[in-house]
C-alpha cells in the first residue's frame, strides 16, 4: 500500500492587508491585554484626580519651589496641578502615557524585520508570492494600527470617566483625543526610527537599543536645555520638546506636534524599507 503525499497548495496571491491582517490577528491576546492595561492607567489616573484637586494649593506650592527646568520638563508650568489641564499634562501625557506606547511601539518595531529574521519566520514570510517591500510596508502599517487601537480604547475609557471625576470641567471637547494623537504621533516616530535601524542592521537589540537612546537621551535633552543655556538652541531636535512646547491637552494639532512627528515617521519607515528591500539577508 503506497501513501500519496499531497502537497500544500501554493500561495497564488494575497489581497493587500493580509500581511498587516495576519501581524494583528497573530497578537490578538497581547493587542487584549495592553488595551486593558493602558485603559486600566487611564482609569487610575482619572480616579486620583479628586484627592489631587483638593490637595492642589499645597502641591503648587512645592512645585514652585522646584527649578524651572524640571517645571517644564514634567509639564508643571502653565496651570494649577489641581485644574485637569495641569494634572493630566503633568502625571499622564508628560510622562507615563506617551513612554508606555513608546514601549509598545518600539517592540513592535524591532520585530518586524530585524526580530523576525533573527528567529527565522522572515525566511518563511518571504517564501510566499510577496516582496519585500509590500511585507515591510504592511507590518509597518499593522505596527501603526496596534499602537494606535490602544490609543484608541486608552482615551474612550479616559473620555467616558472623566466627567464622574471632574477632570473634564474647562477643557474643551477635543482635549483629551488632540493628547492622546499627540501621545501616538510621538511614539510614531520613534517606533519608525527604530524600525529602520532593525531593517537596516538586521540586529533587533540594536533597534530596541535606538528607539530607548533616543527617547531617553531627547528626555534629558529638553529637561537640561532649560536649565543649561548651551543646550537651548538644541532643544527643538528633542521629541519630547515637539509633544511638550505646547500643553498637549489644550493645544490641537500643529505644525511642530504632528505635521512634524509624521512627516520624520515616514522618511525613517521609507529609509528603513529602501534598505531591506536591498540588503543581504540572514536566512537559514
Amino acid at each position: 500500500m503506497t501513501t500519496q503525499t499531497v502537497a500544500e497548495p501554493a500561495v497564488v496571491d494575497t489581497p493587500f492587508g493580509s500581511i498587516a491582517w495576519r501581524m494583528i490577528t497573530d497578537r490578538r491576546r497581547s493587542i487584549m491585554f495592553w488595551s486593558l492595561g493602558v485603559a486600566l492607567l487611564s482609569l487610575i489616573m482619572a480616579a486620583a484626580y479628586p484627592s489631587i484637586r483638593d490637595t492642589g494649593d499645597e502641591f503648587d506650592a512645592y512645585i514652585e519651589s522646584l527649578p524651572e527646568g524640571l517645571q517644564e520638563t514634567f509639564g508643571l508650568t502653565g496651570a494649577s496641578i489641581g485644574s485637569p489641564e495641569g494634572y493630566l499634562t503633568s502625571q499622564l501625557y508628560s510622562n507615563m502615557y506617551p513612554i508606555v506606547l513608546l514601549i509598545l511601539g518600539i517592540g513592535l518595531a524591532a520585530w518586524i524585520v530585524a526580530g523576525s529574521e533573527s528567529d527565522g519566520t522572515l525566511e518563511m514570510a518571504l517564501a510566499n508570492p510577496v516582496t519585500r517591500v509590500r511585507l515591510a510596508v504592511e507590518r509597518i502599517l499593522g505596527m501603526w494600527l496596534v499602537v494606535a487601537w490602544v490609543t484608541v480604547v486608552s482615551t474612550l475609557m479616559l473620555v467616558a470617566v472623566s466627567p464622574v471625576f471632574g477632570l473634564d470641567e474647562g477643557l474643551p471637547w477635543w482635549a483629551l483625543w488632540s493628547a492622546g494623537l499627540q501621545s501616538y504621533l510621538f511614539a510614531l516616530v520613534i517606533s519608525a526610527l527604530s524600525f529602520a535601524v532593525g531593517a537596516v542592521s538586521g540586529s533587533r537589540g540594536l533597534a530596541i537599543a535606538v528607539g530607548a537612546a533616543v527617547a531617553v537621551l531627547g528626555f534629558l535633552l529638553q529637561a537640561l536645555s532649560s536649565v543649561a543655556e548651551i543646550l537651548e538652541s538644541a532643544r527643538w531636535a528633542s521629541p519630547w520638546y515637539w509633544l511638550l512646547r505646547d500643553n498637549p491637552v489644550v493645544t490641537a494639532p500643529n505644525a511642530m506636534n504632528a505635521l512634524l512627528p509624521l512627516a520624520l515617521a515616514l522618511v525613517f519607515a521609507a529609509v528603513g524599507v529602501a534598505v531591506f528591500n536591498r540588503r543581504d539577508l540572514r536566512l537559514g
